[in-house]
């Protein structure tokens, strides 16, 4: 179950195609039952993007970056909790909702996608995060940055869960891009990161 750089590539870009081709998009993912553990184990990319967003979240709270980025320890925890919940909140919500789908095939597809998605997800948020860490971006410019990517990023998981549940699914692809944006709000409260 390592990764592997194609796999880790090819899987990326997977993800990102579900958004121009959709379900077509599906065969570049590892669908088997290893590249459904794969998909939690690639969480580990979201190193960088973590990185970058503790750097922003630290300069909001007020706390410069020069005394070092893991000063606040439970910050910096808080930061990757909170990133990782976020991209498995829905799938918990699903299994929350209906036991069974677990046991389906769609639903492992789903979950492959999405963890993928986040992790893709996770990097598109950190460029806007490292832009205003760096102070390249006041604040207010930062938050417009921030937006504009949380619109792809509300995009991706909108085409995601279209393609994994076929294209006639188009209800259930907004109540699970409304339950991912309530989630992440959740999240967000949950560990004073709002």
């Amino acid at each position: 179950m390592r990764l592997f750089a194609d796999d880790v590539a090819r899987s990326l870009r997977g993800s990102w195609h579900l958004m121009t081709r959709g379900a077509e998009a599906l065969p570049e993912l590892d669908l088997t039952r290893d590249g459904f553990w794969r998909s939690f184990s690639a969480f580990a990319l979201m190193l960088p993007a973590t990185i970058a967003i503790l750097a922003a979240v630290r300069l909001t709270a007020g706390l410069p970056n020069s005394a070092g980025l893991f000063a606040a320890p439970a910050l910096a925890l808080s930061v990757a909790a909170a990133l990782a919940l976020t991209v498995l909140a829905v799938p918990a919500l699903l299994i929350a909702l209906r036991p069974e789908l677990a046991q389906t095939a769609h639903f492992t597809s789903f979950v492959i996608a999405w963890n993928w998605a986040g992790i893709v997800s996770a990097s598109l948020m950190a460029v806007p995060a490292a832009i205003f860490a760096i102070g390249w971006a006041p604040p207010m410019l930062a938050m417009v940055q921030a937006l504009f990517f949380a619109t792809i990023v509300l995009r991706l998981r909108y085409c995601v869960a279209r393609a994994v549940f076929g294209p006639e699914s188009r209800r259930i692809a907004m109540l699970l891009l409304a339950a991912s944006i309530v989630l992440d709000y959740g999240v967000i409260r949950l560990f004073g990161l709002a």
